[in-house]
């Protein structure tokens, strides 16, 4: 097991990287979206190419994905932490991708922030934020228990 800090520097490279993922954006991915939510009043439905978009939402989704479980590796350095948060990204994409094409399909018809959201956990880190947090109390509990 590598040092700590190396391990968390590690760890904070890869955080950049996903920063780096949102700051170009625009450039990286086709995403009719991003300047609809910027409009006020998202007046009128974007033109757009599904299969453009799909494929753009998944190699950014996988992206994002690989940042993720690298992360947690570098972070707990636990190869069942690595292979759950593997699950839980392949059970969010499978579960939310169709949601997503049938809010585009049917233009929003169950509300504008139904979709935000939606999108918000395909197209950021989300999951990460949700992973890391339940992890670490895994090993506060997991500490407590070989304590008593």
């Amino acid at each position: 097991m590598p040092n700590k800090y190396l391990r968390y520097g590690i760890a904070a490279l890869l955080v950049f990287g996903l920063v780096l993922v949102r700051k170009f954006e625009d450039t990286l991915f086709y995403d009719p979206f991003i300047q609809y939510f910027h409009l006020v009043g998202h007046s009128k439905f974007p033109d757009l190419d599904m299969a453009q978009l799909n494929a753009s939402l998944m190699f950014r989704y996988l992206i994002n994905t690989l940042l993720t479980v690298l992360i947690v590796w570098f972070i707990f350095w636990k190869k069942n932490y690595v292979k759950f948060s593997i699950i839980i990204m392949i059970i969010g994409l499978i579960v939310l991708l169709p949601i997503y094409n049938y809010l585009i399909s049917t233009q929003f018809s169950s509300g504008e922030m139904v979709f935000f959201y939606v999108r918000r956990f395909l197209i950021q880190p989300m999951f990460l934020l949700i992973l890391i947090p339940c992890f670490y109390y895994q090993e506060i509990q997991h500490k407590k228990a070989v304590e008593n």
